[in-house]
């Protein structure tokens, strides 16, 4: 029983900031790349603003330009890990 309070109250935040920033870099870097630049990402700690968010406040528009989240852009981060992980399992079970 200690070891689960243990678990929440501290191993928890950590994973999930170790998550967010990872992803949130990584992220960056593949939005930049695969759109060329033609979305941008907010930076990690902005306020967005509520007002204008779309799709359910993964993007906004500022002017003609498309920011998407933090949160967002640390999601697109995480995936293209995952999928990088598990091509290169697939790749090496394949050929074994």
């Amino acid at each position: 029983m200690p070891a689960s309070i243990i678990a929440e109250l501290i191993l928890q935040p950590i994973l999930e900031f170790i998550f967010l920033v990872l992803g949130y870099y990584i992220g960056r870097v593949v939005v930049s790349v695969f759109t060329l630049g033609r979305i941008k990402c907010d930076r990690l700690l902005a306020g967005t603003p509520r007002r204008k968010m779309r799709w359910a406040g993964t993007y906004y528009r500022r002017g003609r330009q498309i920011y998407l989240t933090a949160e967002a852009t640390a999601v697109v981060g995480v995936l293209f890990v995952v999928l990088v992980v598990g091509g290169g399992f697939l790749v090496y079970y394949l050929q074994a």
